[in-house]
């Protein structure tokens, strides 16, 4: 009897050591296995997390490029308006040049005629020289005749001298004001030629910002594209959620009361329920949930809104990490973006749990909780494009 059991115990511990060492090889190829999927998740995660930057990026750039697009714009109107304003005064100048020619035709023929009286008189004096003045005087019957002569030739000596000096003072007058007119003109033209320049560099770089503005919009196509996923994969949720509720069995009757709110504090709520921008690419998008953010970006606890039981905790695509439990009466609660899950599927959560820490993971621009309402024995709040009904309430109507 004694040797039997001897021999029972060394073939048990024998049998042992066969089933470990069984068992080490499978367990090493399933550890690697994860080990595999957690690095491959990871790289997802990096390469979104990349894409999501580069988007940022771009919008950045296509709201740079269209706010100097619009001062590009203004400049040329105001430049248009200059050229216009600058091409009227050009036109009265010229007008103004043209009277003026006019004018001066005029003075220089009557300039020409008294320019001719000065030569007459310039070659009588020459003709008669001193002496024929001389004579003039002597030839007088009076010494009152003398005076009177002397008067005159003085008279006439004087008005030579002053034909002379307003002959060069209005030749003088008339070269100035051509002068003027000129250059006034001269400057007028070099203001019109440089407005034209600078209007056809602002145009070609407008031009140009147009082309990469285009450019940025189609990259921005694309992400209207990936709303459109989003909504999607909200519409698609609805058919696992029914399936998922199904097979939990539920063991609760539905919300009771308000449900708590699902993230500590310190948080705001940085996008609210309904009709927004969407953040990515500006365009009107539904927004299914209401999000809260931490202060600071940190990584606050999400909390449980209330008892129920875990039937989604993983990956959903757009949502990132995300979580979804059935409180029962066709009422489901989804948190989305964690950066990490604490919960499975199947655990029963209270309310108030810690079953997440806040992240940004999915299609998210920043650190914060998505939290959606899901209630199927209510009337649906709107329809998809599709036509299927949304049965995504209000978050904020519950606390």
């Amino acid at each position: 009897m004694n040797t039997g059991k001897k021999l029972w115990i060394p073939a048990l511990f024998l049998t042992l050591i066969i089933l470990v060492s069984l068992a080490l090889p499978v367990y090493a190829m399933i550890t690697e296995e994860i080990e595999a999927k957690q690095q491959e998740l990871s790289e997802i995660e990096k390469k979104r997390r990349d894409e999501k930057s580069a988007l940022e990026q771009r919008l950045n750039r296509e709201m740079a490029l269209q706010e100097e697009l619009n001062q590009l714009e203004t400049r040329v109107n105001e430049l248009r308006l200059e050229q216009e304003r600058l091409a009227g005064e050009i036109a009265e100048v010229e007008e103004e040049i043209r009277l003026v020619e006019l004018e001066l035709a005029d003075a220089e023929e009557q300039l020409r005629y008294q320019e001719d009286l000065l030569k007459l008189r310039l070659r009588a004096i020459q003709q008669h020289g001193l002496v024929k003045y001389v004579e003039v005087l002597f030839d007088s019957s009076s010494f009152s005749d003398f005076l009177t002569r002397l008067h005159n030739l003085s008279l006439i000596a004087n008005n030579d001298l002053r034909l002379i000096e307003d002959i060069q003072a209005e030749r003088d007058l008339i070269q100035a004001w051509k002068d003027e007119l000129e250059q006034k003109k001269l400057k007028l033209e070099n203001m019109k030629r440089q407005v034209a320049d600078n209007e056809a560099e602002l145009e070609n770089a407008a031009a140009e910002r147009v082309v990469i503005l285009g450019e940025l919009q189609g990259e921005i196509a694309l992400n209207l594209k990936a709303i459109q996923d989003l909504e999607n994969e909200a519409q698609q949720l609805d058919s696992l959620i029914r399936k998922l509720i199904a097979e939990a069995e539920s063991q609760f009757s539905g919300l009771q009361g308000a449900l708590q709110y699902p993230i500590e504090a310190p948080t705001w709520v940085s996008s609210g329920y309904g009709w927004r921008r969407d953040p990515f690419s500006g365009a009107q998008a539904w927004h299914g949930g209401v999000d809260i953010a931490p202060h600071h970006g940190a990584a606050n606890y999400i909390l449980a809104a209330a008892e129920g039981k875990v039937i989604f905790s993983g990956w959903n695509g757009g949502y990132g990490n995300c979580l979804m439990v059935d409180h029962g009466g066709g009422t489901v609660t989804l948190y989305a973006h964690m950066s990490s899950l604490l919960v499975k599927v199947g655990d029963i959560v209270t309310r108030g749990q810690r079953i997440a820490r806040a992240g940004t993971t999915g299609y998210s621009t920043g650190v914060h909780l998505h939290f959606e309402v899901r209630e199927f024995n209510k009337p649906a709040v709107r329809n998809y494009p599709s036509g299927n009904s949304d049965y995504r309430h209000n978050p904020m109507n519950y606390f």
